[in-house]
């Protein structure tokens, strides 16, 4: 049984090219799940579940409930043959210490191995990675990992196992030392034996970036190396990345979009082969479950005792496929609710495009013109970002703006055609619709430019809906049945033009061709609604 979800798990991606995958994530209920925060569910022996629980530190182990001395620990409870998990305790095979944050749990099957964190509780809050070895049934006594995986006075935590075609170990790992690309970085080792990890390695672009990218997993099955990051382009706060894969050799991450992740942090994004009917034909048969998990996130319905987003819950996922000769049922919600959640849905704009140089608050062209001309300046933008003294940070910052043309240009372009075919699906079935638009700009010129700037933008949008599919939505526009409610905002809450900058300059990097400009130039589709 093992083997069949390991398996299937494999075949995950390659499934998703002949046919339709889709995420389930559902919070796992009270019992394991508290008021403070619980993190990085991993299974050991298919049966047991290890999980971080932040804690009170007294006699009872109560959990936490004022945030007064708080310590992480390691819990576990069992998992059943259903999936239901039992009565958590305090783990009892030495992974906590008293006095110590114990945490971030990652299993070596192969080797019987288990690797997690420790830090000193009230200290400087640096973390350092343990380990212990089953011997006979028995966990060894936890001692720290050996080599330079753990630096004085800098952290390293959230450790994940992989193995390499040699058959090698590889330990993924989060870490701040120099070195890095900025923020907190994933680095490797490899294994020499145990206890005796080689030299540490930065994973480098396109993996890491410019900001925090942290709770690596690593999926052998799949080739994969899962992680959050809160790099601009998700949906907010830490977003779960996979980038295909291993060692230092890896394909530009993609976000696994909002079936998984939400506009809160998502993060420990594990794929387990778990005792929880993993692979299994749904009751409909026309789905199947091919990967199951667990991952943490402090989003809507979590957990709290007085801050509804202080603190993390553990979720439980699902991977679903519906195989290509399987046909779609009739959705039974209206397209609605299909178009709601592609919202907020952005559309990205070149400086002062469309029809530069002027007070117009009208233009001629659609969207589809300006993000086509758009789209053909990524070489441009590559040669126009300042070179970072520290020359590591190169394919830092190249790789910003590779994210930002495949993965929000482009994906913006592509849900607004889906989201233009749901409205049509809307209007023919006789319903009427409202859409709410609101447009920005970065600060390069003054108010009143900047205003009708945003007015231009949102009105290539209206021209995008007139033209859209040789005018299918023109007559619904005629009649009154499709309504547009717009809101020019101007230049963006953003500080993108520094002091030294000349406002007027377009070549000026920052208020040009950053990253920063890039995100403030745009429409957001924010709403969608029944009017009568």
């Amino acid at each position: 049984m093992k083997r069949m979800v390991l398996l299937a798990a494999a075949t995950a991606l390659a499934l998703s090219l002949c046919g339709q995958t889709r995420y389930e994530v559902t919070h796992i209920p009270v019992g394991v799940n508290t008021t403070g925060s619980e993190t990085g569910g991993v299974l050991v022996d298919d049966s047991v579940l290890l999980y971080t629980s932040m804690m009170n530190e007294d006699a009872n182990r109560l959990y936490l409930v004022d945030f007064t001395p708080v310590l992480t620990q390691v819990m576990e409870t069992r998992v059943a043959t259903d999936g239901t998990l039992g009565e958590p305790t305090q783990n009892r095979w030495g992974l906590n210490a008293v006095g110590m944050n114990c945490g971030h749990v990652a299993y070596d099957a192969k080797n019987d191995i288990l690797y997690f964190t420790r830090s000193a509780f009230g200290k400087d809050g640096v973390n350092h990675i343990y380990y212990t070895r089953r011997v006979n049934k028995r966990w060894r006594k936890a001692v720290e990992l050996g080599g330079d995986v753990n630096l004085e006075g800098y952290t390293s935590t959230h450790p994940a196992v992989g193995y390499l075609p040699d058959g090698k170990t590889i330990l993924y790992f989060t870490s701040d030392r120099p070195g890095g690309v900025g923020g907190m970085d994933i680095w490797y080792t490899i294994m020499i034996n145990e206890g005796k990890p080689g030299n540490c390695t930065n994973l480098g672009q396109p993996v890491n970036s410019e900001r925090d990218d942290i709770t690596p997993f690593y999926a052998n099955e799949e080739g994969c190396l899962y992680f959050s990051s809160n790099r601009t382009g998700g949906l907010g706060g830490f977003d779960i990345y996979c980038s295909e894969g291993v060692r230092n050799s890896w394909q530009l991450p993609r976000t696994l979009g909002k079936g998984v992740n939400s506009a809160y942090d998502d993060l420990f994004f594990t794929l387990q082969p778990c005792r929880c009917r993993c692979v299994q034909e749904r009751e409909d048969t026309t789905e199947v479950v091919v990967a199951c998990g667990f991952l943490s996130s402090n989003r809507p319905g979590s957990l709290y005792e007085t801050d509804s987003n202080c603190c993390n819950d553990l979720y439980r996922w699902r991977r679903l496929h519906r195989p290509s000769d399987v046909p779609t049922p009739q959705p039974e919600t209206p397209p609605s609710q299909r178009a709601l959640d592609l919202l907020p849905l952005s559309l990205y704009f070149h400086n002062d495009e469309p029809t530069p140089c002027t007070l117009d608050t009208t233009t001629r062209l659609d969207y589809s013109a300006t993000y086509k001309r758009y789209y053909q300046l990524r070489d441009e933008y590559k040669g126009a970002q300042p070179s970072p003294v520290d020359r590591r940070k190169w394919d830092s910052v190249q790789g910003a703006v590779d994210i930002f043309f495949d993965y929000e240009l482009k994906k913006g372009y592509s849900d607004l055609q889906e989201f233009l075919g749901l409205l049509y699906d809307d209007l023919k079935a006789g319903r009427r619709v409202c859409i709410t638009v609101d447009g920005f700009a970065s600060p390069l010129f003054e108010s009143l430019y900047n205003v009708n700037l945003s007015k231009r933008r949102i009105d290539s949008f209206r021209n995008e809906l007139l033209r859209w599919n040789n005018q299918a939505l023109l007559p619904f526009w005629n009649n009154g049945a499709l309504k547009l409610t717009t809101v020019a905002h101007g230049a963006a809450d953003t500080n993108v033009v520094a002091p030294s900058d000349p406002l007027r300059n377009p070549r000026s990097v920052k208020s040009v061709y950053s990253m920063e400009a890039a995100h403030a130039r745009r429409i957001d589709i924010v709403d969608y609604h029944y009017i009568k």
